[in-house]
């Protein structure tokens, strides 16, 4: 099995659309066959959390948390960006 690189970012904003700075989030990879894997990220002064890892095979999608809060599952494709409004 051949380790896949895969990069993405999640960009964190308030309910008036500006960035969260210093938020620990949290991604649940899921994939075809492989047990899933879990990773973290803080965002920077920009609200961007960058998400850089190697996984087992292509992921299928990925679950984000902060804290304990499930903020959603969306599909993943390297270079994606996807907003989380906290």
């Amino acid at each position: 099995m051949n380790a896949t690189l895969l990069s993405f970012e999640v960009r964190a904003v308030d309910g008036e659309v500006m960035p969260v700075p210093e938020l620990e989030v949290g991604a649940r990879f899921t994939y075809p066959q492989a047990a899933s894997t879990w990773s973290t990220a803080v965002t920077d002064g920009d609200g961007c959390a960058t998400f850089r890892d190697h996984h087992p095979e292509t992921p299928q999608q990925v679950c984000l948390y902060v804290g304990d809060e499930r903020c959603g599952t969306y599909p993943v494709v390297d270079g994606a960006s996807i907003v989380l409004e906290v």
